[in-house]
């Protein structure tokens, strides 16, 4: 290192005396031209210089003066150059001695660079080989993580896909919707570069309008066993509010309390029957759910409300006949509109926003018109109260039935009315000719009964009351005071009363014009039948006859009191007051029209006998 140092300090020295020695300006001068070399001019100046001069001499013919003058300053320069190299000579050859010890250590100090160099050339090289294998590394690391990450995203996609197969199998098709509508909006935009990911957003829809079909398919088939299931629901519906009918008429018949409540409808809501099993596995839910999540909801609204509409079209086009006395189709018809609305009514109320009240009033509507209609047309020129009785029993079932879920059943009840209004003048023309039978084909004779029984018979319908006494004495068959006619007509009274309260049972709305109706009714087969042919047999010159039509009336006037009982007993209950027939006082202006009939048959009689006599007054 201090070789170094002093060979840099000689090297110095050497450079620093070689710049004080100067060879200065050479001047050549030749004929008259003088031609100055400066070495502090650049070449293209002394050339610029030594133009002209050549051309000068070239001109002049000098070139041989020029070329002595040339080769003195040659010789000039040769002789400074050699006193200037006898001068530092010592120190040009230590300066080349320590040049070539540089030049020595240059090349040293080189071949070391070149073995650091290739030195790190080689780790170098291997550096950056290890560096690109730890880049390549990086990378298939990171791309192992993105297919780890892939794979698992992947896996959950076919997990949620496997799932939707599984919902289906089960049929659980609305939380297949809401699966496939998380792998569509959510899952499936995580891998939307992957293949199988842009098939399975393609089948999506497909799925969708497969549960779609499916869905609707079973409700088609739920909607062909809901009309058998809803004749079912109305047959039992029905049965349940009749056997409810039958207690409350027991318990009213037997409680002497409660008796005057016995034709008070039985109005409060049936039990529900169908089970709870039927409504959470409806087919109907699952198409409400899918629809909904599909965002077609008013769609299934508006094609189930067809479906409804057209099976209730279809059960309404089943042709009945009434008039044959065979109501079977006629109760199988009410069976079916009960169990129909009453799903309606369930379906009504368990969902939302679904079938609207209006939707089902409207359905309700036409149905109870074409049943008024059907009743009304088959009905039309029928002269049997029978029928309409039992009529009347089938739709009043019906309509109990119906309103206790609030269906609207006015027009029905009207029906009712106008069918009351023609059975009670059917059934008082019926009785109206049997009452005319009856009278007309009395002997008016004393009736006679045989046997204990015929007795209690006659004593079950009015207040003759014998003489137990005489019957333990004289027995059997025992003579009566009143003739055939009067317990016959006791008993139509009240077998009249009882068939017209059958009808008028359930109306207890209208009970008290019926009660009007009825009271009119008996006065009429009273007065106008009964009175009224016994008052033109009073016409009879048979006197025996007369005195037994006397008895007979005597006994109907006394009944009447009897007959205002039954009625106040079977009216209505909210009515009160005393009821009044005007049969009595006919019965009684009849009875004295009798006995003066006598006496006028009498005073003829005796006026016969006496013109049998001449006498000479």
């Amino acid at each position: 290192m201090t070789t170094t140092v002093s060979r840099d300090k000689e090297l110095g020295r050497l450079a620093q005396s070689m710049e004080q020695t100067s060879i200065g300006e050479a001047t050549v001068s030749t004929g008259g031209i003088d031609l100055t070399f400066s070495a502090t001019l650049d070449d293209s100046e002394n050339l610029e210089q030594l133009g002209p001069v050549i051309k000068n001499i070239t001109a002049t013919g000098k070139q041989t003066a020029f070329l002595d003058s040339l080769d003195a300053l040659i010789r000039k320069k040769d002789g400074e150059i050699e006193r200037m190299c006898n001068a530092h000579y010592q120190e040009f050859v230590q300066a080349v001695d320590q040049l070539l010890k540089v030049r020595k250590g240059s090349v040293e100090l080189k071949t070391k660079l070149v073995e650091v160099n290739q030195t790190l050339q080689y780790r170098g090289s291997r550096w950056a080989e290890k560096k690109r294998e730890l880049n390549n590394a990086r990378k298939v690391q990171q791309n192992v993580d993105d297919a780890i990450e892939a794979l698992q995203t992947s896996l959950v996609i076919l997990d949620s896909a496997n799932k939707v197969n599984e919902q289906l199998s089960e049929a659980s098709y609305y939380a297949a919707l809401k699966t496939l509508d998380n792998l569509k909006n959510e899952k499936l935009k995580q891998t939307s570069q992957f293949t199988f990911a842009k098939m399975l957003a393609q089948g999506i829809p497909v799925m969708q309008n497969s549960i779609k079909s499916t869905v609707t398919v079973e409700l088609k088939e739920w909607l062909a066993r809901v009309r058998e299931v809803s004749r079912e629901i109305g047959n039992l519906a029905m049965q349940r509010m009749q056997e409810r009918q039958e207690r409350w008429r027991s318990k009213t018949s037997e409680n002497p309390k409660l008796k005057n409540l016995q034709h008070h409808q039985v109005n409060s809501a049936i039990e529900m029957v169908v089970n709870e099993g039927l409504e959470s596995k409806l087919p109907l839910y699952k198409c409400i759910h899918v629809y909904d999540t599909l965002g077609k909801r008013n769609e299934f609204k508006t094609a189930y409300s067809e479906d409804r509409r057209a099976q209730a079209n279809l059960a309404l086009s089943i042709p009945i006949n009434l008039r044959d006395g065979n109501l079977t189709t006629f109760e199988t018809l009410l069976q079916d509109i009960v169990g129909f609305f009453i799903i309606e009514h369930m379906i009504l109320h368990n969902t939302t926003d679904f079938r609207s009240q209006a939707e089902v009033d409207g359905l309700w509507e036409m149905v109870t018109g074409k049943v008024i209609l059907v009743v009304s047309e088959s009905l039309k020129g029928c002269t049997d109260p029978e029928l309409f009785l039992r009529i009347k029993f089938s739709l009043l079932i019906f309509i109990q039935t119906l309103e206790g879920f609030d269906f609207f059943v006015k027009p029905l009840q009207e029906t009712l009315l106008t069918l009351f209004q023609r059975y009670s003048e059917l059934l008082i023309n019926q009785y109206s000719e049997v009452f005319e039978k009856i009278v007309q084909e009395d002997e008016c004779m004393p009736m006679t009964v045989e046997s204990e029984d015929e007795l209690q018979e006659v004593m079950q319908y009015t207040r003759f009351r014998p003489d137990r006494e005489f019957i333990k004495r004289y027995g059997f068959p025992l003579r009566l005071p009143f003739s055939k006619v009067f317990p016959t007509c006791c008993r139509d009274v009240s077998y009249f009363v009882h068939q017209f309260y059958q009808f008028a049972e359930g109306f207890s709305q209208t009970h008290g014009e019926m009660d009007d109706i009825l009271k009119k009714a008996v006065d009429s087969l009273l007065i106008q039948k009964v009175n009224a042919i016994l008052l033109k047999k009073l016409q009879s010159t048979n006197l025996s006859q007369i005195v037994q039509i006397i008895i007979n009336i005597e006994y109907f006037e006394s009944t009447c009191p009897d007959f205002e009982m039954l009625l106040m007993e079977t009216r209505s209950f909210h009515r009160s007051g005393r009821i009044h027939l005007k049969a009595t006082s006919t019965f009684n202006e009849t009875r004295r029209k009798a006995e003066k009939r006598i006496f006028e048959l009498v005073n003829s009689k005796l006026d016969e006998f006496l013109e049998l006599f001449e006498y000479d007054w």
